[in-house]
Order: C-alpha cells, then structure tokens, then sequence
C-alpha cells in the first residue's frame, strides 16, 4: 500500500466514523424524546398520582396499553408501575 493510498484511507475511515457517531446521537435524541413523551403520558393517565396506573386510569388515558394490561402486570397486583411497562416493552422488543 503506497503512502497516498494510505493518506486516503485514514479520511475515510474518520468520516464513516463521524458518521456512525452521529447517528447513535440522533439515535439518543430520539430515544430521549420518546421517554419523555412516554413519561408525560403516564403521568397524564395517573389520574390519583399514586405512581402506578389502574386498569381503568390505564383504559381511558392508554387505551392501547390497556389492550396488554394483565400481560404488563408482572406481579398481578392490578397496576401497572413504570417497571412493569419498560420490562414489557423490552421484552418485546428483544422477542422480535
């Protein structure tokens, strides 16, 4: 490999590099704005404050949660904690 081959190379090698960086920023941008949206809309649906969602708070502020509920509902106490609901979606997320 000749010293201009290698010169072309090292530019390459930094911009996909850059590249791939940004990406995981967006990436982490994204996954900051949806956990803070998903963190408003639990809160929103928490309609007592107690921290944790009933299966009628969860029907009327997320209905399509609701649609999971006794899947979500790991420890079957009737409600759903913030735990509860990551461990579900990253169950699913790893199943598929």
């Amino acid at each position: 490999m000749s010293i201009d081959t290698r010169k072309g190379i090292v530019p390459a090698v930094i911009v996909a590099l850059l590249v791939s960086l940004s990406a995981c920023a967006q990436d982490q941008s994204r996954a900051q704005r949806i956990a803070a949206k998903a963190q408003e809309r639990f809160a929103a649906a928490d309609a007592n404050h107690d921290g944790s969602l009933s299966l009628e708070e969860t029907q009327k502020g997320l209905p399509r949660l609701a649609e999971h509920f006794g899947e979500i509902d790991a420890d079957h106490d009737g409600q759903l904690s913030t735990a509860e609901i990551l461990a579900y979606f990253r169950q699913r997320r790893g199943s598929r």
